[in-house]
This record gives structure tokens, C-alpha cells and sequence, in this order.
């Protein structure tokens, strides 16, 4: 990396920081800082991310704050942002941690006071020690008790708190405060060779159990000790003592901190070229391919390197005062994505952030130059320990500080190796742990790029971890199935998770970009009682990052047969799954065949069930996962291969090329055709059902699009005449396209004769294969004469309330639809999985009945915005995912005061964005009880917001969709994590809340095709004359639309428009169900109300009404006669 020198701090920085600075040198002493935040740590939202700190500043205006150092104003607001975080999760040292720092007092007083004992060998400790102090010696499980090691306690020669309490750098977490206490051993019980074969580690365990029974003999008051493995390491146990609580309250949950003993040793009690990581310090046992043993010799370098390091960040904090602050904002993002210290959470908790960028300060660069400044800011240090992460790969290239001599280890893990106190400040972490670690980064970098991003919620308030929206495939394998019979679990565990990415990794290729094995950590366990460390280990989780373009391939080219040694490594890996093939390019190699068209498995599946089966004897039936092909059978048309995601959609684009051409060969016509638009979900593949050619098993829809002629001034300028040109044309290309061979039928239909601005007619086209299509003519200048009319510069009869609506439809069908499927056809072949999450997504607003309630429009662009936003996460590479962060973004999404932007191709500037905020300010300003525009939604083609929100949802359903949201994501958590849910829950509607449930019959026939009339005698049957248009024409559907015409007003309906309608729920409009005045010409059903008075006698007053509820039903039973099967009222 190029060296990153002091001159940066002659840039144009707006500092982030106070000017304040700690310069403690101390690691012994417990200083404490000024804090004068008394507000209270930040929540926990509904969604399992932080609550956003509070602000005088408008959420609308907090949501500008995209570009933090971009000038003065977004500066100064995101440095309010970080204040306050910070300030809420700082722990209020002076008043809330007191109590603590006595408890702290305490047991150092009380391990000063332990006296010297010793014991001859550990199974001699084992029997005499155990007993007598009824304390159980943690000794290392993977180590036999016969070794003759002579073991002792002598008093520490030095106890001082460590970490980031004592350099006040800790951050809240649930309330509460991890405080670590390191006991620093004297180096006279330790011999020169106990860095070899766990002898250093018997004699530490010897010495913690000292402790604890010091602790416990002594009776500290209000403490209660228990052991547990320090960040998940079998090597190092540590106590933890806790405030002792209530008799009622059986956990510490409700204790506001906890105290970790550490063990330390002297910085030179092993000579430190006897435990480089390329050296074995274990006998007859290597952990790497070379007999080395890295992570063994890691963990003995970092006992001798605690007070080491501790000086090392405090003279950090003396030569920078924003590295406190960077520190605190790096745990933060760390715990906001699930990583930690322990080799559970990944092995890169706050310790390595502070010591990574500790060394970028002092080294790191060309010729022994520093990385970081040490005038950055704490934002700036923290962006730039970003930039390092996610553009330097310490697996490949590790990176050595101060030892030029170094000789590397064979290694697979990430290596930043401090050569003056040799030790791997990585040595916790795996290959895949530091992916996902350099993932994360550079997702956050991404959306510190983006100006539509909300930096600081997706930084430091969205919670990241969550596995089903993390990862695009997870699956479970019980730990009992993968033991033998001669190995336990804490034998299987500390290789497993090497064992099964080396496995999964190369089964899965090219398809997973990420193989992730999630092992549980350690749990604590009594001081009376022997180590269990599978206590809450019941199974490992994988998560896998899945590639979109390769993850549904169904046959795999392995090695070619000539390739003897490759073809016989695949065999042994496959076994009977790999066969010989003969490729169409002449080649013969192994191949793999999986079968795509198993509706219960899917080609991951089948993957993961092989190698689960013949690698770990685990069947399927003994592995649960979460799949987002599986999730994929629910799709009307399956997806079942990569080259099939779009497929559904193939005939019905070959008609539409096909109509094209015949249109465009047209004789005849007064005027060229300039252009034919595509303006309908099923040619921009969105929409739920694809159109297929024969008979259709679903209720058909005509496919839109629209044609635009040459410009011409023989147009009229008039606008009823405009339509009535219309007309004529339609006429002439019926009677034109009637002639060629591609179309069966065609019809001129007509609509909205009492409004004359609106369109009025187009023309039903059916091909050959079925497939309906409907065509409108657009004129450029019909938009700029009804603009001319609503300013009355051209006479026009109609009101100006009709003229604003009749623009505003234009503009949706003219020019904002066609845009807007060109868009997404485009961004559908650019992601595979789009097309597929936008038809799911439909499928659920169907199913729970928002059919009438939300634009198709509003949900693809909902879509959209998890594949061209997706920050926190990256891009989806699994229809599970995508879909469940499509709802957890609906579920958060605070419509009321914040828009949603979406910028499909860049090219959105920043006074672009601005100018679109403003209309949005504008709207709510103008409309603040939201009756007209609930939802804004913006994109850069179509920047006024409000195309496909204008009047629907209203703000009673938009309220509705997100609570729907919240509940599906609430039912995921539910069950396991999503690994146990049944994705068809998902789609089970809820009918309580609704006041009326009218039953229809259902069809009498599957095809929505006429059938013939029979006979018994074959001469008289009779072939009726069908109507060719029948497919479009769902009596149901003209019984839905007559019932919101006639009772819109007073009913709210609810239905599934994407299915045949046998289900019509509805809510009565509050507004109508009250009572009200008596007047001549309500526009529905009422009765009368007995108006009483104060004392309980009759009213002078005016008659009051109120809907007749049950004449409106008997209306309505009567309007759909026999289709109506009953209607139930609540």
C-alpha cells in the first residue's frame, strides 16, 4: 500500500472531533473522563437495529446528511450524529459504574491476600485440590491429565484493569459493560521450555482455579464467579464474576456489567523465536500442513503481550485525540454486523480494530512509514481503517511490521504479524471470517459513495447479522450426526469448521463466493464442575454468499479424462454422482447432472445433500436449511435452470417482436410510425403470471404498449378531436393488421365516454399463439395542449379538477409506464434474481388481498431498490434474501418522513436529489394529513415522486403494508432464525380484521376457455361461436369494479386480483359508519338513529342517520346473484 503521510491533513477535512484528549499512560490506574450525556442508552427497535438518536433536526433533513464531509452543513450534521451515538452508548463512568470499580477493589484485594500453594502434578491437583476446595481445575480437554507438570501459586506481580474500560473506549451493549481485570503471573513459576506442549497451560489453569477458590473462600460480597473460555479459546479459561441478584432472578441479564479475570504472563517469559508462528511448540501433533502450530503459538504470544499492547493503544490515544472516538465508532460497526473478539464472532472484535489502527499509525506503509495520520479525525480514521480492510488481502499478501527476518508459516488465515512482540494480531481469525470482514467493508465503503444512502443509520443503527438476510442460502447440520463413534465433540469441533469449507468450497465452485461455517461459542459453566463446552451446542449453521449467474447451473464440466490425477481426485469426491460426457465441443470430462425439476430440493440443495451424505453421513432429512429456489416453486411459472429466470417470459416478448414487425409493415397508414413502446409487466418481466401461448390457466390480462406516429401538423388542435383522430386511426390499422397472418382477431373497444379528456379508445389485438395484446396511440402534443387548458389558454368545457386528473394519467400511461419498463426490462437482465424477487413480492401483496391498493409499479421499484441500493448488505444472490430484505426495508421504512430516491443508472446529481426533497417537503407541507400522496417514491425517471403513489396506497393501507411487513419479518424470526419457517406462511392472509367476507363461487373450469356444448348424439353437437376476447373479460373481476363504483365510498375492499376471484373482503369507511346529519341525496343506504339526550330522554335535536349495513349487503348479494356464494358479516 502507498505510504499515507502527514501532508493529508493540508486537505479541506472537517474535523469530527472534540478537542479533548486522554493522556493516560497507565494501564493499572482506573481514570475516568468527564461525561456530562445523561440520557439513557439508545433502544432497540422493533427490527433489531439500534433506535436512531433523537434530533431537533428533522428527519428529513437528517436524511440529507448523505455526504459527511461534503461542506460545512453535512458536516456539522453527521458530527451531531456521532455525538450523540456516542454520548448515548458511553457508559456514565462517575455515576453507573461505581459500583463496579468497588467490585474491582475488592477482588484485587482478595487475589493479593490468596496465599502460595503448589501442587506436584495435575493429577495429584486434580484429586487433592478438587476436593478440599471444591473447585474444578479447568484444564485443556484436548491434553491427557497424566503429564508430569509440578504446578504452583504465587502472589501476581501486577493486577490492573485492560481493555477498553480502562481506556474508556467501552460501548454499551444491551445496557451493559464487560470490565477485564488482567492477573499478571510471576515469571518464577514458569521454566524456560513450558511453552511446549500445553505445560504453560496446565500451570495457568492451576493458577485460575487458585483464584476462583480465593474468590469463593473469601466470600466477596454481592459477586458470583463461573468460568468461562476467553473469546471461545478451549486454551485460555478466565472467570467471569457477575453482581449477585435477587433470589427472583434466576440470570444476570438484569446486571449493567460483569468482570473478566484474565491471566497475563511477563513479556519475557518464553523467548519469543521459539513461538513465531512457522515453529511447532506441540509434539507429534502439527494443526498445519507444515508441522507448525500458528494458532497455538498465537495464544501464547498474546498471554505475554497484554500490558504490552495496552501501553501500545494508550500512547495511540497521547498522540491522537480522535483515536478514542475511532475506536469507539469501530466497535460499534463491528457489533452492528455480528463480529467480535471470539472465534465465534469472527475473531475481530474492538481489541483488533484498536490495535490494527494503532499499527497503521506508526507503520505499515513504504520504507516503515505510517498509514494513518494522526491528525485524521475519528470519521476519518475510521473510513480509512475501511479502505484498508477492503482493499488489503492479508491472506495472500500478509503484511509484517518491524521484522524484516521474518520467516512466514504455511498458513490459509490472515496474517498482520507485529514483529516486536511476534504475534499474529490476526491469529483468531479464519480465511472465511476475514471475507466476510472484508466484505462488510467494502459494502460500507459503497455506501459511503452512494449520495442516496443514509450514511450513519446504515453504518451504526442497521442491525446486519441476521443470517436469512445475510447470507443467501443457510442451512443447520446437527453436531451429533457429524461425531463418530470414537471422537466426542470437543474432539470434532475445533476442525470442523476448516473441514467443512474445504468441503463446501470446492463442491459448491464457482456458484458460492462465500462458504461461511457459523460455530456456536462456548457457554460458562460452575466453578464445581468440569468444563462442558457443548452445552449450547447443538449444530453449526453455513451461510453461503451465492453468485446469481451461476448458482442455478445444472451441469458442471469437471476435469477432462486425460487430466489422470484431476479426473481421480473428482471421482473421489463425487463418487457414483460423476459421470463421463461427451460435450458438444468434442471434449469428454467429468460432469455433474443435477436435477433441476425436484420441486422439494433445489440444485443447492442437492449439492449440500450430497456432500452432506457421502463426506459426513448426514441424509437430508437430518440437515434443515433455508433455500430461495425452494421459495421459487411458489411462482406460478418455475424457475428451474440459470438460463430459465426469464424464461416464463420468452413467449410472450417473440409475440410482441412478431406484432412489432407486422405493425411496422403496414400499407396504408396516413403517417409513419416512428416508435412502439412496451408498457406492461409481462414485457418488462414483472409481472406474476406469464402469458403463454394456447389456453391460459389463469385470469388473462391484455398485454399493454403503446405506438407513437411521426410528428405532423395535420393533427388537430383540438383535444376532443385529438381523440376522435385517435379513433381513426385505430380503425385503419384494424383494418390493416386484420389481413395479416399473425393475428386472429381484432377489436376496437371504447371507455370513458363521459370523460372526454381521457383516453377513449384502443384496440384489442389476439396472435395466433393467444396472447392479447391492447394498443394506444400516443401524441407528444396532446400532454402540452391539456397543460394549455388547465392555465386557460386554450377554451376547454371541462373543470380544472378533471383536467389536472387527465394529465396526470397521461403522464403515467405515456410517458412515466413506458419509461419505466424500459428501465426495468433493462435492469432484469442485469440481475437474474430481479425479476423473480419483484413476481414473489407481487405474489404476496396478492395473497393478502392489497391487490387494489398497491401499483404494481410501487412494488418493483421496491424491488429495485434491495438490488441498486442494498447497503447495508450487498447485492442478493438468492431469491430468499432479496425478498426478505424487500420486506425488512418496507418494515422500517418511515414513509410519512422520509422518500425513497432510486437512482438506476448514476445520473442523479446532487441538486438533483436536492430538488426532489424539496417536492417532497413541498407535498407534505401541502398534504400533511397525507390524504392525496402517502408514499413518495422518486426515481431518475420519474422525479416528481408521485406516479404510481398518486391517491393509492391511502394512508390507511400504506400503514397496513408495512405492518404486514413487520409481521412476516417477525414470523422469520420466530422460527429459528427462518431455517425451521415454511415459506408458504409467508402467504396465509389474515381475514379477522375485516368487517365483511363475501364468498364467490370458484370457476367451473381451469382453462378460462369456452367448452363445447355436448350432445349424447355426435350429430347434433354443435361448435358455439366463441368470442375470441372471452380470456380478458372475468365476470368477477366486472363484479369487483361495478361494486367500487357503486360503494367505494362507503366500503373499503380487499381482494386477490392475480388469481380468480373467490374471496372479496372489506372494511366499512369509518367516515360513512358514524352518525350524521339527516340530508336530502346521500349517496348511500340509510337509517335512522334514536337521539337521546343528557338524561337519558329523546332529543329535540335534528335526526341522525347512519348506514344501512344490511341493505347494503342485500344489494350487493343481489348485484352478484348466483356468484355469490355467502357473505359474512362480523
Amino acid at each position: 500500500m502507498d505510504t499515507q503521510t502527514s501532508k493529508r491533513r493540508r486537505l479541506n477535512h472537517v474535523s469530527l472531533e472534540n478537542d479533548h484528549q486522554d493522556t493516560s499512560t497507565s494501564s493499572s490506574a482506573i481514570t475516568t473522563t468527564p461525561n456530562s450525556d445523561s440520557k439513557e442508552p439508545l433502544p432497540i427497535n422493533q427490527n433489531g437495529n439500534l433506535a436512531e438518536p433523537k434530533s431537533n433536526i428533522s428527519r428529513s433533513s437528517r436524511y440529507k446528511a448523505t455526504t459527511p464531509l461534503d461542506g460545512s452543513v453535512h458536516a456539522d450534521l453527521f458530527k451531531l450524529q456521532l455525538d450523540e451515538l456516542l454520548g448515548r452508548l458511553t457508559p456514565k463512568y462517575e455515576t453507573k459504574m461505581v459500583k463496579a470499580d468497588g467490585a474491582i477493589h475488592q477482588l484485587r484485594t482478595t487475589i493479593e491476600a490468596i496465599p502460595d500453594q503448589k501442587a506436584p502434578s495435575a493429577s495429584e491437583a486434580q484429586q487433592v485440590f478438587e476436593k478440599s476446595s471444591n473447585i474444578c481445575i479447568p484444564f485443556p480437554k484436548m491434553v491427557a491429565l497424566g503429564s508430569k507438570v509440578s504446578l504452583a501459586y504465587a502472589k501476581p506481580t501486577n493486577i490492573s484493569v485492560v481493555g477498553s474500560y480502562a481506556r474508556r473506549t467501552s460501548v454499551l451493549r444491551e445496557g451493559k459493560v464487560t470490565i477485564d481485570l488482567a492477573v499478571t503471573m510471576p515469571s518464577s513459576l514458569f521454566h524456560a521450555k513450558d511453552y511446549r506442549d500445553h505445560r504453560y497451560f496446565y500451570k495457568r489453569a492451576y493458577y485460575l482455579a487458585c483464584i476462583a477458590a480465593g474468590i469463593q473462600k473469601a466470600q466477596v460480597p454481592a459477586l458470583d464467579i463461573s468460568f468461562a473460555c476467553q473469546d471461545d479459546n478451549l486454551l485460555q479459561p478466565i472467570i467471569i464474576a457477575q453482581p449477585r441478584l435477587d433470589g427472583n432472578l434466576k440470570t444476570h441479564s438484569h446486571s449493567s456489567w460483569k468482570i473478566r479475570i484474565l491471566l497475563a504472563a511477563g513479556d519475557d517469559v518464553f523467548p519469543l523465536d521459539k513461538t513465531l508462528p512457522a515453529k511447532s511448540c506441540i509434539k507429534d501433533t502439527a494443526s498445519e500442513g507444515d508441522g507448525s502450530t500458528p494458532r497455538y503459538n498465537a495464544t501464547l504470544r498474546s498471554e505475554c503481550c497484554s500490558s504490552s499492547y495496552m501501553k501500545q493503544l494508550n500512547q495511540s490515544t497521547a498522540r491522537s485525540s480522535a483515536f478514542q472516538n475511532a475506536c469507539m465508532l469501530g466497535a460499534i460497526w463491528l457489533r452492528q454486523r455480528g463480529l467480535g473478539s471470539s472465534i465465534s464472532t469472527g475473531g475481530f472484535g474492538q481489541f483488533e480494530w484498536a490495535a490494527l489502527i494503532s499499527i497503521l499509525m506508526r507503520d505499515g506503509g513504504r520504507a516503515g512509514r505510517p498509514i494513518l495520520s494522526t491528525g485524521y479525525s475519528s470519521y476519518q480514521l475510521f473510513k480509512a481503517t475501511l479502505q484498508f480492510l477492503s482493499s488489503t488481502d492479508l491472506i495472500s499478501s500478509p503484511m509484517v511490521i518491524q521484522s524484516p527476518n521474518f520467516k512466514l508459516a504455511h498458513t490459509k488465515n490472515p496474517m498482520l504479524f507485529d514483529g516486536s512482540r511476534g504475534m499474529n494480531v490476526l491469529y483468531k481469525m479464519s480465511s472465511w471470517s476475514y471475507q466476510l470482514l472484508q466484505n462488510e467493508a467494502r459494502n460500507s465503503l459503497k455506501a459511503l459513495n452512494d449520495p442516496l444512502a443514509d450514511h450513519f443509520r446504515i453504518l451504526f443503527i442497521n442491525k446486519v447479522e441476521e443470517p436469512l438476510k445475510r447470507f443467501d442460502h443457510n442451512f443447520r447440520i446437527p453436531f451429533d450426526k457429524l461425531a463418530t463413534e470414537n471422537s466426542t465433540f470437543d474432539d470434532v469441533v475445533p476442525d470442523l469448521a476448516e473441514i467443512l469449507h474445504e468441503k463446501f468450497s470446492y463442491g459448491l465452485g464457482n456458484r458460492a463466493t462465500l462458504v461461511y461455517p457459523q460455530i456456536p461459542g462456548t457457554s460458562i459453566w460452575p466453578v464445581d464442575s468440569r468444563a462442558s463446552y457443548s452445552n449450547n451446542r447443538t449444530g453449526t449453521s453455513i451461510g453461503l454468499f451465492l453468485d446469481a449467474e451461476h448458482c442455478l447451473r445444472t451441469v458442471d464440466r469437471g476435469p477432462s479424462i486425460e487430466d489422470k490425477n484431476a479426473a481421480a481426485a473428482f471421482r473421489k469426491f463425487w463418487g457414483d454422482k460423476a459421470e463421463l460426457r461427451r460435450f458438444k465441443d468434442g471434449t469428454i470430462r467429468e460432469s455433474l447432472i443435477w436435477d433441476a425439476s425436484d420441486s422439494q430440493q433445489s440444485v443447492i440443495g442437492s449439492i449440500i445433500n450430497h456432500i452432506l451424505h457421502r463426506h459426513f453421513g448426514v441424509i437430508d432429512q437430518e440437515s434443515s436449511g433455508a433455500d430461495g429456489e425452494v421459495l421459487a416453486r411458489l411462482l406460478p411459472q418455475q424457475i428451474s435452470s440459470q438460463s430459465d429466470v426469464l424464461g416464463p417470459f420468452s413467449a410472450v416478448k417473440s409475440s410482441f417482436e412478431s406484432l412489432c414487425k407486422s405493425i411496422r409493415a403496414m400499407e396504408g397508414l396516413p403517417l409513419q410510425i416512428r416508435q412502439i413502446f412496451a408498457a406492461s409487466p409481462e414485457l418488462r418481466y414483472a409481472s406474476l403470471y406469464a402469458p403463454v401461448a394456447g389456453k391460459q390457466t389463469h385470469p388473462a390480462k391484455a398485454v399493454q404498449c403503446l405506438i407513437q406516429f411521426e410528428g405532423s401538423t395535420r393533427w388537430p388542435d383540438d383535444l376532443f378531436a385529438v381523440q376522435r383522430t385517435k379513433i381513426a386511426f385505430l380503425l385503419k390499422i384494424a383494418d390493416c393488421i386484420g389481413k395479416s397472418d399473425s393475428i386472429s382477431a381484432v377489436r376496437l373497444r371504447l371507455e370513458n365516454s363521459k370523460r372526454k379528456l381521457f383516453e377513449q379508445s384502443y384496440l384489442d389485438l389476439k396472435t395466433k399463439d393467444g396472447i392479447i395484446f391492447r394498443l394506444a396511440i400516443y401524441h407528444e402534443h396532446e400532454l402540452s395542449m391539456l397543460e394549455k387548458a388547465l392555465n386557460g389558454r386554450i377554451p376547454c368545457p371541462s373543470p380544472k379538477e378533471e383536467i389536472a386528473l387527465a394529465i396526470s394519467t397521461h403522464k403515467r400511461t405515456f410517458i412515466h409506464r413506458p419509461a419505466h419498463t424500459q428501465a426495468v426490462t433493462a435492469l432484469s437482465t442485469r440481475f437474474p434474481i430481479l425479476s423473480p424477487t419483484i413476481r414473489l413480492l407481487k405474489k404476496w401483496r396478492d395473497s393478502h388481498l392489497l391487490s387494489p391498493h398497491l401499483a404494481d409499479e410501487l412494488l418493483e421499484l421496491l424491488a429495485i431498490r434491495t438490488f441498486i441500493h442494498p447497503y447495508p448488505w450487498s447485492t442478493p444472490g438468492s431469491l430468499l434474501s432479496a425478498f426478505l430484505r424487500t420486506l425488512h426495508f418496507i418494515a422500517g421504512w418511515d414513509w410519512q418522513s422520509e422518500p425513497l430516491i432510486l437512482d438506476f443508472n448514476a445520473e442523479l446529481q446532487a441538486s438533483d436529489i436536492q430538488s426532489i426533497r424539496i417536492r417532497f417537503d413541498a407535498w407534505r407541507k401541502l398534504d400533511p394529513g397525507m390524504n392525496r400522496v402517502a408514499m413518495f417514491v422518486a426515481s431518475n425517471i420519474d422525479r416528481e415522486g408521485i406516479a404510481w403513489t398518486d391517491r393509492r396506497p391511502a394512508k390507511m393501507m400504506a400503514s397496513r403494508f408495512t405492518n404486514l411487513a413487520r409481521a412476516a419479518c417477525e414470523l422469520v424470526k420466530r422460527n429459528d432464525g427462518g431455517l425451521a419457517l415454511k415459506p408458504e406462511a409467508l402467504f396465509v392472509p389474515s381475514l379477522q380484521e375485516y368487517d365483511i367476507i363475501i364468498h364467490l363461487k370458484p370457476p367451473q373450469h381451469h382453462d378460462y376457455e369456452t367448452k363445447k356444448k355436448t350432445s349424447s348424439f355426435k350429430n347434433l353437437q354443435v361448435e358455439p361461436e366463441r368470442d375470441p376476447f372471452d380470456a380478458i373479460c372475468d365476470p368477477r373481476r366486472l363484479f369487483v369494479d361495478e361494486l367500487q363504483e357503486l360503494y367505494g365510498d362507503d366500503i373499503v375492499f380487499f381482494y386477490n386480483e392475480s388469481a380468480a376471484i373467490t374471496l372479496i373482503a372489506g372494511l366499512w369507511n369509518p367516515q360513512t359508519e358514524g352518525p350524521r346529519k339527516w340530508k336530502v341525496g346521500l349517496h348511500y343506504s340509510s337509517m335512522p338513529l334514536a337521539a337521546t339526550g343528557d338524561d337519558g330522554g329523546a332529543a329535540e335535536e335534528e335526526e341522525q342517520v347512519t348506514i344501512n349495513k344490511a341493505a347494503v349487503l342485500h344489494d350487493i348479494a343481489r348485484l352478484g346473484g348466483d356468484m355469490i356464494v355467502k357473505i359474512d358479516q362480523k
